[in-house]
């Protein structure tokens, strides 16, 4: 039995990659090179977010790297358990990073 296949277009992902990318950056500048007004209010919320940000990049940089794309090159194809484990590091890292917001640090505004 062939296993069904899905595709993603490729700008999606790595425009996903270069965002979680740009908010982890920011994120560990804060330990990095600490600033007055990005104090870490709770620091197990930033731990979380920042572990949850690391296991979607590495998903979708190490996970994916290997994945061919469709003869058209725009699109990489993945299969359905590759589609719910990267539905499932985005919701976990969303979630992470709306609970950080709450304590003031927003990705928003890096």
């Amino acid at each position: 039995m062939k296993q069904k296949t899905y595709a993603m277009v490729l700008d999606n992902l790595l425009y996903g990659i270069k965002q979680t990318g740009e908010n982890l950056d920011f994120l560990c500048s804060l330990v990095e090179d600490p600033a007055e007004e990005y104090q870490i209010p709770d620091a197990v919320e930033y731990a979380n977010a920042v572990v949850s940000l690391m296991d979607q990049l590495t998903f979708m940089t190490v996970e994916l790297d290997h994945n061919n794309l469709t003869e058209d090159g725009e699109h990489i194809i993945l299969t359905k358990k590759q589609v719910a484990t990267l539905s499932k590091l985005s919701d976990k890292a969303d979630e992470a990073v709306e609970a950080l917001r709450e304590c003031g640090i927003s990705l928003a505004k890096n």
